[in-house]
């Protein structure tokens, strides 16, 4: 790393490091440069390639007085999932840092921030929302201080310590004995994924104890508390199963999957459900005549039989 007005730190807790740059400037693209215009090769998860010097008097934005806290890779936090293990962690260490830090203003970078659960999530860690500067309408910015974040881990294989903290930030007393059984349902969404015999899985889930829920409809709060309480859910692959990292030891998942080639089915919330000692059962989707071999956004038959196998030996 260059840069002789820059300081790179190692935080106590293993899961973020921050590049400090004084009188530093950055673009909509995360690149980060200093006083002299010098370009810092900070590894983040975008990938980065060594850029040229940049003229400091060509910045569109000065914050003097300023300590601007970047994150620079927020390509896809639209997404509920990408948003609770890519971005949330950055602002939970930048919440509990607060007074260290003094950070100003938050910078983002190719995200949208229209989402109520993105609202919420920033209120509830004390950011307001005047704070924020998007990239999208001011392509680069000098300050006092330049703040950048990176996670040190792939957003596809989070740790247990990741869960953890994101965990702890909205569940401050567990549940003691969880007992709620829930079927996350995506009959509303638009984007694909649907279950065609979906009357038909939630008659079966019904028989046993399981509620319907909508989990678009609930606050972050709401879904953090709700899966912290349950022991049992069922959900076609999703955003909503994010919320895993909510529950408690011992909590079993199954997952519904639209593809019948199992090379294709992402092992995200496998790996979490691994980490964090859940027991997660991916079912294949029942193969028919009508619908064959598709792709991430297809509609699907649930296989009610393989369902009602795991049903019973949970019940055992």
């Amino acid at each position: 790393m260059n840069g002789i007005n820059s300081t790179l730190i190692k935080t106590q807790d293993s899961l973020i490091t921050l590049l400090r740059v004084e009188d530093g400037f950055i673009n909509d693209k995360g690149e980060t440069y200093d006083r002299e215009g010098t370009f810092i090769d900070f590894p983040r998860e975008l990938s980065s390639k060594q850029r040229r010097p940049r003229d400091p008097a060509a910045v569109e934005k000065r914050l003097n007085h300023k300590r601007v806290a970047c994150l620079v890779h927020e390509r896809r936090n639209y997404s509920y999932y990408h948003w609770t293990y890519e971005t949330l962690p950055k602002l939970i260490y930048l919440s509990n840092h607060r007074k260290e830090l003094k950070i100003d203003k938050l910078y983002f970078h190719f995200g949208r921030l229209g989402h109520p659960y993105q609202r919420q999530a920033l209120r509830s860690l004390g950011f307001q929302y005047w704070k924020i500067i998007d990239a999208k309408r001011i392509k680069s910015l000098k300050a006092s201080e330049i703040v950048v974040i990176k996670l040190n881990e792939t957003r596809l294989e989070p740790s247990v310590d990741l869960c953890k903290l994101i965990k702890s930030t909205f569940i401050k007393n567990p549940t003691a004995n969880p007992t709620r059984r829930i079927y996350l349902t995506r009959d509303h969404v638009k984007t694909g994924r649907k279950i065609i015999n979906e009357n038909e899985l939630r008659f079966l889930l019904d028989s046993y104890g399981f509620e319907i829920i909508v989990a678009d409809n609930l606050s972050v709060a709401a879904q953090a508390k709700l899966f912290n309480q349950s022991n049992y859910i069922v959900s076609p692959h999703g955003a909503a199963l994010a919320n895993i990292a909510f529950c408690e030891p011992g909590a079993k998942i199954l997952e519904l999957f639209n593809q019948t080639d199992q090379t294709t089915w992402s092992q995200i919330y496998s790996t979490i459900a691994q980490a964090c000692g859940f027991e997660l059962i991916p079912i294949a989707p029942q193969q028919t005549t009508e619908i064959g071999e598709t792709d991430h956004r297809s509609d699907f038959y649930a296989d009610l039989k393989a369902i009602t196998a795991v049903m019973a030996a949970w019940s055992a």
